[in-house]
């Protein structure tokens, strides 16, 4: 054996226990001196143990147990950083020390020390052992080696269950859904959140895919999302609509890729914020606007728009009496009653933008052909229609945010793209449903991104409040196609699936 320079200080051993400080000499090596306890009733052991260790490089301050009960009494005051732990104690074992130690809280690294035995070797690193040792060939530099890479290991472990209780304790307190799925789909993680919304408890998510919790429309659109992220390696953020017990609920999702070391996506993380109050509050106020933009629209047509044709009237009579005169001012009678009719004609279209009366009283589909006929008579285009007769949209409300989503199109066409013919298409898409304006325009250009306006802002906006999205973009032939994708009203009148709660 190599030996190296010793210094040994006992401590009141007391009658058999004994504590030893070995290898690098000095007061500094005492203090930084890796704390060893040995629990064997073989006092030959610790002395061999002893022996070794005055040979390493690696402070060591070695205690002795020499028994089951006082081993176990000096694990339960914690004051050690490793525990060599001999197989037989008497009439008990080490593997039940072991265990008994660790019921008790101990979290320090322990070494087990057996004589050519792999099932309890096996079994000893089964219940938590850091490392095992053959005593009969055992020496200083595998002694020391254990004992410090079991220190080392256990450090880690500590730091690692440090963070992951304050990354428990962070999800359990976040105020939004957080989850983790697999490549493939599965659910590997999901915070305490998702599971007191969503029902279904955080065991059954886990290892689930979203056919397996969300009705089929919901699954496939989550199932898309994913396959963007990963694809495109960026954030994607929607908004959702979740059917849950107290009603939809709208939810600000954000989906982004769990990169490894090379930049490749590993996993998919997602956040999902509940954004109802604010949703429906944004609901009301949009309400409230549209009845106040109802209100000026009958004002407009009852009160404006009768004013003007009875001064239409008036000025029409006026010039009869005029022209049964011969007087040259009848001319001018005639041009003011030309300008009051076409300011009235302006105030009726006018009043139909404000408030497209067939769209309360004949739904979506009159309302789109109203639109069209005006389009035509105010920007001299060419509007055809395609609709699809079955589908019919009952909420007035999606109804509404639909005709003013195409209103703002075709404006958008006829004053940017310099349009002459458009089309509107309202049809069905699989388990959606679509409403589409095409034109043949000049198309989008090429700082299109940079030049996001409020009229496309606003179409957004709307779209988010109806649980539809939003796409715009050039067509091959020229002009332009935005589409508008919300969900079929016929999916919307089915009750939600209920799910089995085990």
């Amino acid at each position: 054996m190599l030996k190296l320079s010793t210094q040994a200080h006992v401590r009141n051993p007391g009658p058999k226990s004994r504590s030893v400080v070995l290898g690098s000499p000095g007061s500094a090596a005492r203090k930084s001196a890796v704390r060893v306890l040995l629990i064997d009733d073989d006092e030959d052991t610790f002395l061999l143990t002893q022996r070794m260790l005055s040979s390493v490089r690696t402070p060591v301050h070695l205690e002795w147990a020499p028994n089951y009960e006082a081993g176990l009494e000096a694990i339960r005051r914690s004051e050690h950083d490793v525990y060599l732990l001999d197989y037989r104690l008497g009439l008990r074992d080490g593997l039940e020390l072991m265990r008994e130690a660790i019921a008790l809280g101990c979290r320090e690294p322990i070494i087990m020390l057996t004589s050519e035995n792999p099932e309890v070797d096996a079994e000893a690193m089964r219940i938590g052992a850091a490392d095992f040792l053959n005593k009969d060939h055992l020496d200083p530099v595998l002694l020391e080696r254990s004992i410090r890479y079991s220190v080392k290991q256990f450090e880690t472990l500590r730091a690692l269950r440090a963070s992951e209780a304050r990354f428990a304790c962070f999800m359990q307190n976040v105020p939004c859904a957080v989850y983790m799925k697999d490549l493939d789909g599965r659910y590997v993680y999901v915070n305490e959140t998702c599971e007191k919304v969503f029902q279904p408890k955080r065991v059954e998510w886990v290892g689930k895919t979203d056919d397996m919790l969300w009705p089929k429309p919901t699954a496939q659109r989550f199932a898309e999302q994913d396959l963007e992220v990963i694809r495109t390696g960026l954030v994607l953020e929607s908004t959702e609509i979740i059917q849950q017990e107290d009603g939809p609920h709208y939810w600000l999702s954000s989906k982004f890729p769990i990169l490894n070391e090379q930049g490749i996506p590993t996993m998919i993380g997602g956040t999902g914020i509940d954004i109802t109050v604010r949703k429906r509050l944004e609901q009301e106020f949009q309400e409230i606007t549209e009845e106040e933009k109802r209100r000026i629209g009958q004002d407009l047509h009852d009160g404006l728009g009768q004013y003007l044709a009875g001064i239409s009237f008036l000025t029409k009579v006026l010039q009869k009496k005029l022209a049964g005169k011969q007087l040259p001012e009848a001319a001018d009678a005639g041009q003011i009653t030309q300008l009051v009719n076409q300011t009235l004609a302006q105030t009726r279209d006018l009043a139909r933008g404000l408030c497209p009366l067939g769209l309360e009283k004949n739904g979506l589909p009159a309302a789109l052909e109203e639109l069209s006929t005006n389009a035509e008579t105010l920007f001299s285009v060419s509007c055809r229609i395609e609709i699809d007769k079955s589908l019919t949209v009952p909420d007035s409300s999606v109804a509404l945010h639909l005709y003013r989503i195409a209103q703002e199109a075709i404006n958008n066409a006829v004053k940017h793209g310099r349009a002459r013919t458009i089309t509107i298409t309202l049809c069905r898409a699989g388990e959606t449903a679509k409403i589409s304006i095409k034109d043949d325009g000049k198309g989008l250009p090429r700082d299109f991104a940079q030049k996001n306006g409020m009229g496309l802002r606003l179409m957004n906006y709307r779209a988010s409040m109806i649980g539809a999205s939003l796409h715009l973009e050039n067509v091959a032939e020229g002009g332009t196609v935005l589409s508008c994708v919300f969900p079929d009203p016929r999916s919307a009148e089915k009750p939600p699936a209920k799910r089995k709660h085990r």
